[in-house]
């Protein structure tokens, strides 16, 4: 089974195209400088910055960094501190840089098979490539995981979000 060109359009209507970028390789964005990116997005930007926490963040950045922690690039723990991969993709967003998202998805599929921490992420694109290449999974082991990613009405407060689509107001 590869999944090429073609499966990636007729899955998931994704094409290849766009800058390439992850941690450490920002591709065609010259331009991105984490530090002053990250200084940006702060709500207070004369702060100290040790680590690149959401805490810090606007609303609109924060909640930018959970979609892409949580959704574009998610892992097991620790939403709470960006990387810098996490940084070049709320950077390529923010200013309408197109991003090839294959390769983003695929790069971070990569680390969950090679690194024993990340769990392994796209379980419905998964689910939808297993079905496109008509894979029997009839005699397969079925694992419960529970709500692993559910988020609850507090990490949205926690987060300066609240329901309704409001902000609060100290933001």
């Amino acid at each position: 089974m590869e999944i090429n060109k073609r499966a990636w359009k007729d899955v998931v209507g994704l094409k290849p195209r766009g800058v390439q970028v992850r941690k450490g390789e920002t591709g065609a964005v010259l331009e991105f400088n984490k530090m002053q990116y990250y200084d940006q997005c702060l709500r207070n930007p004369v702060a100290k910055i040790k680590h690149f926490h959401v805490g810090g963040l606007k609303v609109d950045q924060r909640l930018l960094a959970m979609i892409v922690t949580k959704i574009i690039v998610p892992r097991g723990s620790n939403h709470s501190t960006l990387n810098e991969g996490d940084l070049i993709l709320m950077y390529c967003i923010q200013n309408n840089i197109q991003v090839d998202l294959i390769y983003v998805i695929c790069d971070h599929m990569l680390k969950a098979k090679r690194l024993t921490d990340f769990r392994l992420p796209y379980v419905v694109l998964v689910s939808k490539f297993i079905e496109y290449f008509g894979i029997d999974v009839e005699d397969e082991l079925e694992e419960s995981i529970g709500l692993l990613n559910h988020t609850s009405n507090q990490k949205y407060t926690q987060n300066g979000l609240s329901q309704g689509g409001k902000c609060m107001d100290n933001y």
